[in-house]
């Protein structure tokens, strides 16, 4: 679920001390750099008019400089809180006078120490504020991020890339993974990296997951009667779950209803999920309910993670996906290779199938022949495609090494 920060937390002063200096905190850095400049500049500016207005230096003590003094350290840090002390220093001083009716002027010693003590408390302020700023800009960065997520999902701005998968022993395209991408109105196209760490800590990876699976299958539908009717074999479509998306309740019953809705043949539907899913509590009853469904169950970045490789004999898994950094070590370090058969024997010994992710090389493809993987995927023939170019590979006989262009 989003998360909710409460109001006011109970329990004593010094408690609630630190949640108001912390939400303080957390609104000064969260302004924005215009709405900040502009309060700095307007409390210098009434801090000047007030003094003045109110007879001079002699008449009230101007230790209302202080504020955008301290406002200017925590939201820039030292470099700006040293400039506003020396405008207040300024502005404190030789444009304040002693007595304004009688146009005293200030001694100059007087307004010089005043100075000193506006950029010493400035210099202290910020070097007290930058241990706590990380952390809240931090915060910041995700509550907005996570904001703008639920904007673009709103506004349809979230689409799949498909990279095709090609089988070694066919010699074809046999399916695609389906990668969510972000097209942001600003930042342009976004990858996964840039905005599943946010949503994962959320209830929007849902979201994001629910998109792909339907938009997937719809997809995954529309390319099995294109085949069929060019007299072609269909494609799967492969979707990537997180581990939270496997432990809700529910995600049978969506995954179900996609395929369902969909028409898709549900052997048609592989869904990725990370090795890290096998060493969590109450895996094996939601993998068993996926299973049941007729889907395919893979598990991704195999030979990264750090589950054990009993698990693999304990849940339903069809497909072992090889991670693509060991597969970029092919060719380079023979414990790559070592490695990479390891995983081939004991796939087979177990009757699961291989996919070997991140070729990009034909000597890659040549030692993933040798290793005889099942599958192979990877820039060495595709990057991850928009929907209406995968049709010309579904129809075509011969592959296109290197040649497709298309964005990561």
């Amino acid at each position: 679920m989003p998360r909710v920060h409460s109001a006011l937390p109970s329990g004593n002063g010094t408690r609630y001390s630190d949640h108001l200096a912390r939400s303080t905190l957390r609104a000064w850095v969260g302004m924005s750099f215009v709405s900040a400049s502009l309060l700095i500049i307007g409390g210098l500016t009434l801090s000047w008019v007030i003094v003045y207005t109110a007879g001079g230096a002699d008449s009230i003590v101007p230790h209302l400089y202080y504020v955008p003094i301290l406002f200017a350290a925590a939201r820039f840090g030292a470099g700006a809180a040293l400039a506003v002390a020396l405008v207040a220093g300024v502005l404190a001083g030789p444009l304040t006078p002693v007595d304004v009716s009688a146009g005293i002027a200030q001694e100059t010693e007087r307004w010089l120490t005043r100075t000193g003590f506006f950029v010493g408390i400035g210099q202290l302020m910020a070097w007290l504020v930058i241990p706590a700023l990380h952390p809240v800009t931090e915060e910041l960065r995700r509550m907005r991020q996570e904001l703008d997520i639920r904007r673009g999902l709103r506004h349809n701005e979230f689409f799949l890339r498909y990279q095709p998968i090609y089988s070694l022993e066919q010699e074809r395209y046999v399916g695609a993974e389906a990668l969510i991408r972000w097209q942001h109105p600003i930042r342009g196209e976004l990858a996964p990296a840039d905005f599943l760490e946010v949503a994962e800590d959320s209830a929007l990876i849902h979201d994001i997951s629910d998109l792909a699976l339907n938009e997937g299958c719809r997809q995954a539908t529309a390319w099995k009667a294109l085949a069929a009717e060019h007299g072609r074999p269909p494609w799967h479509v492969a979707i990537n779950l997180s581990a939270r998306d496997l432990l809700r309740p529910e995600m049978a019953a969506h995954v179900a209803s996609a395929v369902e809705l969909h028409h898709l043949p549900p052997d048609l539907l592989h869904l990725e999920l990370t090795e890290t899913v096998l060493a969590l509590d109450d895996s094996t009853d939601a993998l068993n309910q996926l299973k049941s469904l007729g889907v395919q169950l893979a598990i991704d970045d195999f030979g990264t993670g750090y589950s054990s490789l009993a698990y693999l004999n304990r849940f339903p898994i069809d497909i072992l996906k090889i991670d693509r950094h060991l597969i970029s070590g092919l060719g380079l370090a023979a414990s790559a290779r070592d490695l990479s058969r390891g995983i081939v024997l004991l796939a087979e010994s177990l009757g699961l199938r291989t996919i070997a992710e991140g070729v990009e090389t034909g000597e890659q493809l040549s030692i993933s022949r040798e290793l005889q993987f099942d599958c192979i995927q990877g820039y060495y023939f595709a990057r991850p495609l928009l929907a209406d170019e995968i049709p010309y590979l579904l129809l075509s006989d011969q592959p296109h090494k290197g040649r497709l262009h298309s964005v990561q």
